[in-house]
């Protein structure tokens, strides 16, 4: 079984390494990148655990302002390979929605590769519907498309 907790600072080398783990280098986040978005205002960093202490995978999500348009947003959702398909990442992804909707926020965005078809299923799963795409995106070829979650 695993747990849900707020991340402390003692977790960020492990979620570099598992990033690292879950995504292609030009995709996987750098140190800094997990610095700089972690030193935000409003950053989310919570992380799924194992019975011993094992990181199995950890979501990072904040909000962003757009002019008047106010919304919920996730940078990334990493699952250890070994913790898939075992509602890890649906935890993690409830439990960063349900605190943006007490923060008065009505909708979440993220972004996903045209490629990754399973994280594409997995978020048509939970509602998110396409509401564009952004050209040559990751790694200034693969395009990402937008996805939205009303949060009402």
């Amino acid at each position: 079984m695993w747990t849900l907790r707020e991340a402390t600072s003692a977790d960020y080398n492990g979620f570099y390494h598992l990033d690292q783990q879950c995504f292609p280098p030009g995709i996987a986040y750098s140190r800094a990148d997990f610095r700089a978005f972690l030193s935000q205002p409003h950053s989310i960093a919570l992380l799924a655990e194992g019975a011993t202490g094992a990181l199995l995978g950890f979501i990072l999500a904040g909000q962003r302002r757009r002019g008047e348009l106010h919304y919920g947003y996730v940078v990334t959702i990493d699952v250890a390979e070994s913790a898939r398909r075992q509602g890890v990442g649906r935890a993690l992804l409830f439990a960063v929605e349900k605190h943006l909707r007490e923060e008065g926020l009505a909708s979440i965005r993220l972004e996903v590769a045209v490629d990754n078809l399973a994280a594409q299923q997995f978020y048509e799963r939970e509602q998110y519907r396409p509401i564009g795409r952004i050209p040559r995106y990751y790694m200034d070829k693969i395009d990402a498309l937008v996805l939205e979650k009303s949060l009402l």
